[in-house]
């Protein structure tokens, strides 16, 4: 064996295979001659016909020839086989004949024939196939046992494999990550997250400090937030500065076909942990494992994760102070999570991961624009931010992406502002512009248009936010979009904000009314929007004359008669009655902007950046405000009683 390892390669190959065909090769001749008629017991006569029987049968002649033959003595020998008849005559012709149906009776009167004619009668046993007929056969039939053993024998090592992995844990082990370079620095935003951590960085970096006072160690932290705020980043961002290993699983790590292999996974995730201490365990999707059944009846995969839950449990209750081993667990649902698991002494913290605010989200502009190349100082990080509200780490970084790949489509040098922008509409308006642009008429331009400019006009003159970009380009269902945000994303909305908001969203509806003396039904999802603010604001938030401190939302179903509905709804239509009012007033005091805007948008289908900022405050809107305002309060101010 140490000779064969110290041929070379092809040597080694070469070998395997030579050996391979002798042993086919051998195989295929044993095969061979196992087929060879035996001549054991057989008299001379039967020997010599099967020694060489092609002597006869190249010389196939019809039954009717030998039966003549026979009847005029003329044959010496006949070799039977079966329906098979091998002839020698006394002048040394050989031949022979097939019997068919209907020719039986010659073949039984052939051993009568023989005692009168005195000629040599024996059964034989030929084969009447040719030498490489015969060897092509064999070879046929070895490969055909060969393939069936080999597909045995790989079922049987399959078998096998698979038992060991069972027995194993499944052989989906965890794998003990580097030790990773990320910390807290690398982690943009999740403030509040990383301030839950520190006890955690402190414990480990020196558990003595802690130990010799009698603090118990924690032992396991429940990240919870929505989906791509950066939780698996902040996880190795802790065993980064904890100068921890890293173990990295999922919650579906411990799930397997094989029954007891999920526990036996858990054993074998913290035997590894246990080795590499100090070391951190992140569990991703921990909801994954689920929650433990109870009742009588529990289904085989119930009682599984019934087994897989228990398990974890020991395992982390067998932690010992000096152990330095903490379980990260990573969730999207925090409510699927098994109680037992988020009680105190296992996971002794609920680290709240948020999406990110206008600030962060600035910073994970420039940092994943500062990954690609795009235009120096051209960017503006702040509009993009208050542009992306409600958008997680994971969408900005996609967002970039996506503007990278349009800017290489287009043949630009760089990223650029209108990349980002367009990359940033189609991932909130769902796809990129639609095939219905190109079935737009000039008509239907000009009216989104009017429309678009609408909100954008009213948004800035009565403050409902900042204007950041207007499009009349289709994506999705929306045929034009305005993007207006907040100066800030504090949840805390005053009175005057709202009722401009609502102006806002009407706007578009009148701005058509005050062009074309009727709307369309662009307006619909507008108006669905405004109505469920203003029923909100009258029955839930306190800003209704007809309820006071009266809150909808807190009185049961049953005391919400038709009659409180009527008033309800009636405080409402008026509420937005008076924002129409306010609205209208503002459009017409305006009307120069709004053609304007409009003008620009049938230009180039989207105003944004500076251009839009030029457009806005060059009309003195900001010495209307006062006026504006006014207009809105009074307007907001004699909105009438229910009818």
């Amino acid at each position: 064996m140490k000779l064969f390892s110290a041929w070379p390669r092809w040597v080694q190959i070469l070998f395997s295979v030579a050996l391979f065909t002798s042993v086919v090769a051998g195989w295929i001749a044993f095969d061979y001659h196992s087929h060879a008629p035996s001549t054991a017991g057989k008299t001379e006569l039967a020997r010599e016909f099967e020694s060489g029987p092609h002597m006869w049968l190249d010389r196939p002649l019809d039954a009717s020839v030998f039966a003549d033959k026979l009847r005029q003595g003329e044959i010496a020998a006949v070799g039977v086989d079966g329906q098979r008849v091998l002839a020698t005559t006394r002048s040394g012709e050989q031949f022979s004949t097939e019997l068919v149906a209907g020719e039986e009776g010659l073949l039984a009167g052939l051993e009568t024939a023989s005692r009168e004619q005195g000629f040599a009668l024996t059964r034989i046993s030929v084969d009447a196939r040719t030498v490489g007929e015969r060897i092509v056969a064999s070879t046929g039939s070895v490969l055909e046992r060969l393939f069936t053993l080999l597909t045995v024998a790989a079922m049987v090592v399959l078998g096998v494999y698979l038992l060991r992995q069972g027995a194993m844990g499944g052989g989906a082990k965890a794998r003990l990550a580097e030790k990773p370079q990320t910390s807290f620095v690398d982690v943009v935003g999740a403030s509040d997250a990383k301030t839950s951590l520190q006890q955690v960085t402190a414990f480990m970096r020196d558990p003595q400090k802690y130990l010799a006072l009698g603090a118990k160690p924690p032992r396991g932290v429940l990240l919870e937030g929505p989906p791509g705020t950066g939780k698996t980043l902040l996880a190795r961002a802790l065993a980064g500065e904890c100068k921890a290993n890293f173990i990295a699983v999922d919650g579906s790590h411990f799930s397997s076909m094989f029954y007891g292999q999920g526990i036996a996974k858990v054993r074998e995730l913290f035997a590894t942990a246990r080795k590499n201490a100090p070391c951190i365990i992140f569990i991703d999707e921990f909801d994954g494992i689920g929650k433990r059944a109870s009742g009588a009846k529990v289904e085989g995969g119930q009682s599984e994760e019934n087994r897989i839950i228990n398990k974890l449990l020991v395992e982390m209750d067998g932690f010992s102070t000096s152990d330095n081993i903490i379980v990260i667990g990573a969730t999207n649902h925090v409510g699927n999570v098994d109680e037992a698991l988020r009680r105190p002494g296992r996971f002794d913290l609920v680290a709240r991961v948020n999406l990110p605010t206008v600030h962060d989200r600035r910073e994970l502009f420039e940092l994943c624009l500062a990954r690609v190349r795009a235009e120096s100082g051209q960017i503006d990080a702040e509009a993009l931010a208050r542009a992306s509200s409600g958008l997680s780490h994971a969408d900005i970084t996609n967002i970039v992406n996506r503007a990278t790949v349009l800017a290489a489509e287009s043949g630009s040098a760089s990223v650029t502002q209108a990349h980002l922008h367009r990359a940033l509409e189609t991932h909130q308006l769902g796809g990129e512009v639609s095939s219905l642009k190109a079935a737009f008429t000039e008509t239907h331009r000009e009216r989104i248009a009017v429309h678009e400019a609408g909100h954008a006009l009213v948004a800035h003159a009565l403050k409902a936010g900042r204007v950041e970009r207007i499009s009349i380009e289709p994506r999705g269902q929306a045929l034009g979009v305005t993007f207006v945000s907040r100066e800030d994303e504090v949840p805390l909305y005053g009175e005057r904000e709202l009722k401009a908001r609502l102006s806002m969203l009407l706007a578009g509806r009148e701005a058509e009314l005050m062009n074309y003396g009727n709307t369309t039904s662009g307006a619909a999802d507008d108006l669905k929007r405004a109505s469920e603010l203003a029923i909100e604001m009258v029955s839930s938030m306190g800003f209704s004359s007809q309820f006071g401190l009266l809150s909808l939302a807190g009185v049961p179903d049953a005391l919400v008669g038709p009659h409180i509905q009527e008033r309800a709804l009636g405080e409402a239509r008026a509420m937005l009655e008076a924002a129409q009012r306010a609205c209208r007033e503002t459009l017409e005091r305006h009307c120069h902007v709004l053609h304007a805007v409009t003008a620009a948008l049938l230009k180039d289908d989207t105003v944004s950046g500076a251009l839009l900022r030029e457009m806005l405050p060059a009309h003195d809107f900001h010495a209307d405000a006062a006026n504006d305002a006014a207009a809105l309060r009074v307007a907001m101010e004699t909105v009438p009683g229910p009818v």
